[in-house]
């Protein structure tokens, strides 16, 4: 019966609830904080395209095993951005896609891994910093410092939503349950969750921090949202109730910039600290069960970002200093590879992806807007 219910409740997050009419029910609800978001009432929305989203979300979880290839040099270096590039992503359903963001020229520009050309370039303003995107199927999101977050089709070029209602820069965007719905975190100490599944797009909830969340990632579960704070926290959330589930303070010395779900052990998180150290911390006790770093390794920026492979055996992220990439090995903390020669100033963006057909599987950013595909 429990397991009914969580059902129930899953099915109604993004209007996919049983109706009795066809009609849209929508309330009002004031936060303590003064904010005003409009909640979906679930089981009053017209049933749509539910077969598709239980399509996005099983291709997710049924996503083959893949194995890391460590890589040894670049395969591709690209002069991406004007100036800056402030972060980098896989497609997470593992095609040969790669988004990347600039945080001078405002643009998310869309790439294909196995040659390096670029397909497409989409436009966030030009005033607008990118400082947080994501990626999967068709699209494409990119949160700015203009406080909103947009949303594009990456295959026909066009903006579908524009979600405003933070009150700061976005720090950190990630799609939930497919395409249908996205979690944006601000420096307005909010995370919001928003149904993108129709035309109108609606917000469904508001989560309170107290401290500004750098980065957010979201289980295979596509409910489970983790969030790396300032204050060098961790916080877990419900995406469905908006409710916190657990804290885990002081995991870093100084602020969280990067937080990351293992792929294949829900109960496992990878964090990269100011401290210039990363971590993968055991959600069932609280604690650190390996720690990484190196001397000539250093995290300097709040959007600084880190990954496993996508089999969970090695962690891995670019030092901010140097323009180095560390890869350690997950069991036994050891590093295995140090990878230089491409950059020639701080790394600021890093990704490991599932590789697609190409294969190609990590990619770095940099303080010059460069690009670098590695072998």
């Amino acid at each position: 019966q429990t397991l009914q219910k969580e059902e129930e409740k899953r099915k109604g997050w993004f209007g996919l609830g049983s109706s009795s009419s066809g009609s849209e029910k929508i309330s009002t609800s004031t936060s303590k904080a003064g904010d005003t978001t409009a909640a979906l009432s679930p089981g009053k929305m017209k049933v749509e395209s539910t077969t598709d989203n239980k399509k996005d979300k099983n291709d997710r979880q049924k996503l083959p095993p893949v194995k890391a290839v460590v890589p040894t040099k670049p395969k591709h270096v690209i002069p991406a951005h004007y100036k800056e590039a402030s972060c980098v992503r896989y497609d997470d359903l593992g095609t040969d896609m790669l988004a990347t963001g600039g945080s001078v020229d405002g643009t998310v520009k869309i790439w294909n891994t196995s040659t390096g050309a670029l397909r497409s370039t989409l436009k966030g303003g030009s005033s607008n910093a990118i400082i947080s995107l994501d990626i999967t199927g068709n699209l494409v999101a990119g949160g700015g410092s203009d406080k909103t977050c947009r949303i594009w089709n990456h295959n026909t070029n066009r903006m579908v939503h524009h979600l405003v209602g933070h009150g700061n820069k976005i720090t950190g965007v990630k799609f939930l349950e497919g395409e249908r719905g996205i979690i944006t975190a601000s420096a307005d100490r909010r995370m919001k969750v928003w149904d993108i599944s129709k035309q109108t797009y609606r917000q469904t909830s508001t989560m309170h921090l107290h401290s500004t969340a750098n980065s957010i990632d979201v289980g295979i579960d596509s409910s489970t949202v983790v969030s790396g704070h300032v204050d060098g926290s961790i916080q877990l959330w419900d995406a469905r109730t908006g409710k916190q589930s657990s804290e885990i303070g002081k995991m870093h010395e100084s602020a969280i910039t990067s937080v990351r779900f293992h792929p294949m052990d829900s109960t496992k998180v990878l964090t990269n600290g100011m401290d210039s150290s990363l971590k993968i911390i055991d959600l069932r006790n609280c604690k650190p069960t390996h720690v990484f770093n190196h001397k000539d390794f250093q995290t300097s920026y709040s959007w600084s970002s880190s990954s496993f492979s996508p089999d969970g055996l090695y962690v891995a992220s670019g030092s901010s200093s140097n323009g180095l990439v560390f890869i350690w090995d997950a069991q036994t903390g050891n590093l295995v590879q140090r990878l230089g020669g491409a950059h020639e100033v701080g790394v600021c963006g890093f990704a490991w992806g599932r590789g697609g057909e190409s294969g190609q599987q990590v990619a770095s950013v940099d303080k010059s807007g460069r690009l670098v595909l590695w072998a």
